[in-house]
This record gives C-alpha cells, structure tokens and sequence, in this order.
C-alpha cells in the first residue's frame, strides 16, 4: 500500500526540484532519520532547508497538507556564506548530518563537510570581558528575587523561570558550548553537566531564590570579575 506521507512528500520535493533556482535540497530534523516509505510511520512534520541560486538570504515557509507540516527554509549564496561566518547554530546543527534530497551541481556533499567543519569548530569565543559582564547582569536580574512579596505570584514564578533559563544559557556561553533550542535546553544540559541538571531540577519550593544563588555560584565560580565599574542610577 502506498503510504500518504511519503506521497505528498515526493510530489513537495519534486516542486522544489523542478524549480530552476535550486541548486539543492535536503532533509533535516527528525525526518531525515525516519524512512517516509513506511506505512508505520507516523511523523507529521518535514523539515527541508533548500539551498538557490539566487535570493534573499533566507526565506521560511511554512505548508500544512493533510495535517503534515513542512517547514521549509530556503537559503541563497549569499545566505550560506552569512550563515557560515556567523556560525549559526540552528543551520549549522541541521546541515552537519542532514540528507541529501536532490544535488544539481554535485556540491551537496561539499556543503554538508564544510557545515560539519564548522559547527566541530564550536561556536565563536567571547572575551573575558563579557564572561564578567554576562555574570554581573545575571546576578543584577536574580537580586530582584530577594524580596518576593514585591511581586505576584505569576509575576514571581515566570522571573524564577527566566532567570533560571540565563542561568543555564550563561553556562553554555561562558564554556564555549553551542546553546541548544529551547525545547533541548535541559535534554543537552543533562547530557553536558548531570550536576548542575540535579542542581536545577531541585528549583521548587519556597527556597526558590536561594537555588538560583547556588546555581549561580557553581556555574560563574571561575569567573573572576576584573577592573568591573559597577553604575547606579
């Protein structure tokens, strides 16, 4: 039997191939490890990144068909280049295991080994300097916490939350790591650091601000703060 997914994504990529513009196409995300022939399968949504010829650096589109949601994003030389220089995470993280679609030119596999090269380098170093200045800012937002009954309940549990989403941010910057999505946040810290994820998933309570101290304290302990000028209004 002829599975739907695998029908209507042929006919989406073969539009996309059709299209004079495109120099390549290629499966990313989950989709790229899941075979589309399978009746079994039950993926409802594609994640395509085309690469053209000719076109604004980036353009996304999004297609729903049949409850199956494609997001596709289209890249021009230009982009690629703009992507590559700035080390972009999301691009990079898709491209460096992505698979190939459809390859008019015979670059795609040269493309994937220079996104790879690129995203193994790591993301671009920050100084000293804003390792301190990232650490005295996130310090400044968690003492607002100290007097809670300055703030409602929501108020005050959505501010625990932010802060405690800079906290682990702030942990992958200062160490060099690329941030993950939002939504891989703690699947990646756990994987990173079972320590800090213990101290994180320990967030509840009424000693709520006092984690976000601890927290604070291990992640930016090596991080001396040097000739800072610290400004009041």
């Amino acid at each position: 039997m002829t599975n739907k997914i695998y029908e209507i994504c042929k006919l989406e990529i073969e539009k996309l191939k059709q299209n004079s513009n495109t120099i390549a196409v290629f499966l990313v995300g989950s989709a790229k490890n899941i075979d589309l022939k399978l009746a079994d399968n039950n993926i409802n949504d594609i994640d395509i990144f085309v690469f053209v010829n000719q076109g604004e650096n980036q353009v996304r589109e999004i297609k729903r068909i049949e409850g199956i949601e494609f997001d596709i994003n289209y890249f021009s030389r230009r982009g690629f280049k703009h992507l590559m220089d700035n080390k972009e995470y999301f691009f990079l993280n898709g491209m460096k295991d992505a698979k190939v679609i459809f390859d008019r030119n015979n670059t795609a596999t040269g493309i994937i080994q220079l996104c790879r090269t690129k995203y193994q380098e790591g993301p671009n170093l920050i100084s000293e300097g804003e390792k301190c200045f990232l650490k005295s800012e996130i310090e400044s937002n968690i003492s607002r916490l100290k007097n809670k009954e300055k703030f409602d309940l929501f108020e005050y549990e959505f501010l625990v939350n932010l802060y405690l989403k800079e906290l682990i941010v702030g942990y992958f910057t200062i160490n060099n790591k690329w941030i993950p999505k939002d939504k891989k946040l703690l699947k990646e810290l756990k994987k990173e650091n079972s320590y800090l994820y213990d101290l994180v998933n320990e967030i509840k309570g009424e000693e709520k601000y006092e984690k976000l101290l601890e927290i604070y304290d291990y992640i930016f302990k090596d991080i001396v703060m040097k000739n800072y000028i610290k400004i009041t209004y």
